[in-house]
């Protein structure tokens, strides 16, 4: 195993779409992993797949929006794998909704889930990862640096990890933490289906936005978590309009006005 090679990793949101395929991938490389999620009977065959490709996996069932569950996964990854190389916050929930039609409760419930959740976690496990020169690693999304029509709630909880991410970044460089962001664009997962959706349709792809696979992702991700990245944007799609939301904002004002008409 190569030396900078993650060994301890803790991922949310496990039981599916992107951390499962993360679970695996670091088990193919021999890591212990520690699943976290509701789901327990798929967080059970996730771990199953995860000894199969030849890594450890402990399967903690639990809700990351309650303290008490956090707290509970903390204490269970020094228990079992005595320390944290790589927390990856990766539980997350989709909002689709104009502005004007959105729910306050199911926002507040999506910043508990996309903001509050990781933030939190990522607290109670700096000790453990200033331990060993870890890494926290936030799953973002395109709309962390795009707010498209119908994704506003959504975009703002991603605009949210990202500057608590830029801070953290700067803010544990001393102790040798490394934060590193990933910036997906559409992905082949079970994300829409369990999104909040308010008088829209449950997901918007922009002509020429292609679905990557969860695999694709894992491999981006662990791939930037050994060569000590601080961001990753997984697709050319993502690279190009993060891209022209910075340099070009009139045109992009013109695409999402467009994208809003339908």
């Amino acid at each position: 195993m190569p030396p900078r090679a993650a060994r301890r990793v803790v991922i949310t949101g496990a039981s599916s779409g992107i951390g499962r395929a993360l679970a695996i991938a670091w088990g193919a490389r021999g890591a212990s992993v520690l699943l976290a999620a509701r789901a327990g009977r798929a967080l059970d065959g996730v771990a199953g797949e995860v000894r199969a490709a030849g890594g450890e996996a402990f399967a903690e069932p639990c809700d990351v929006t309650r303290e008490e569950d956090r707290a509970r996964l903390v204490d269970r990854a020094r228990a079992e794998m005595h320390g944290v190389d790589v927390l990856v916050n990766n539980a997350g929930r989709g909002c689709y909704g104009e502005v004007k039609d959105l729910d306050l409760a199911e926002v507040e419930a999506l910043f508990a889930l996309n903001v509050f959740a990781p933030l939190r976690l990522t607290q109670l496990a700096l000790p453990l990862l200033a331990a060993g020169a870890g890494t926290v690693v936030m799953v973002s999304s395109i709309a962390g640096v795009v707010a498209a029509p119908k994704m506003g709630a959504y975009a703002a909880t991603k605009f949210a990890l990202e500057a608590l991410s830029a801070s953290l970044r700067a803010e544990v460089a001393g102790a040798e933490v490394r934060v590193l962001v990933v910036r997906p664009g559409p992905v082949d997962t079970p994300f829409r289906a369990n999104a909040f959706v308010r008088n829209a349709e449950a997901g918007v792809r922009p002509r020429g936005a292609r679905a990557q696979t969860p695999e694709q992702i894992a491999e981006r991700t662990i791939r930037a978590v050994e060569a000590r990245r601080a961001v990753i944007e997984t697709s050319a799609f993502v690279r190009v309009a993060s891209f022209a939301s910075r340099v070009t904002p009139p045109v992009f004002r013109k695409v999402a006005a467009r994208m809003a008409r339908g």
